[in-house]
């Protein structure tokens, strides 16, 4: 692969939280322990963080939940080594997005997710819209996120346990070089 078509991979996921990271719906008021909270983690997102963090490529969860706390320490429970890098973006009134792009669906969420990872690690990396990639339960925020130049992938959550045979049965359309 030459270096121009190294620029277009995948740098950045985000990963939406009810339904997609964990399989189940919170509301944002779950009101369990953080144990229970963690055991509805879905593996394939326990396999798919640990494989991305070792190639470098940088983790958000974005969610409308404003149970961030909660989510760390989930995190925290799945992802030890490196659960203190993964940003996360949430309705808990935190953060700011202070860009020009779309304000609507998870694109603020992981608009500001990656900025406070180039301020985290400088220019050394380039995130942009060809290096993202969503997942989401939320049909909605995968059609914004596709409309907007965001690769996205939605995680039907009656079928999520498919996905893996979905993703590789999908035709290839793009051509090496």
């Amino acid at each position: 692969m030459n270096d121009a078509n190294k620029t277009d991979n995948i740098n950045f996921i985000a990963v939406d939280f009810d339904q997609t990271l964990i399989d189940i719906h919170t509301g944002g008021r779950f009101k369990g322990t953080i144990a229970e909270l963690s055991s509805h983690v879905r593996p394939m997102f326990i396999h798919l963080f640990k494989a991305a963090h070792a190639s470098g490529i940088k983790i958000a969860i974005v969610t409308f939940s404003p149970q961030t706390r909660d989510i760390s320490h989930v995190l925290e429970i799945h992802f030890p080594d490196f659960a203190h890098e993964i940003v996360i973006r949430g309705r808990d009134h935190t953060w700011k997005y202070e860009g020009n792009g779309m304000r609507n669906g998870k694109q603020e969420f992981m608009a500001s997710a990656a900025e406070e990872l180039l301020n985290k690690y400088g220019h050394a990396m380039e995130i942009a819209k060809k290096t993202t990639i969503l997942f989401d339960d939320d049909d909605a925020n995968i059609e914004l996120a596709l409309r907007d130049g965001v690769r996205a992938i939605w995680i039907n959550p009656e079928r999520s346990h498919l996905l893996i045979g979905d993703i590789l049965a999908m035709p290839c359309t793009t051509l090496m070089k």
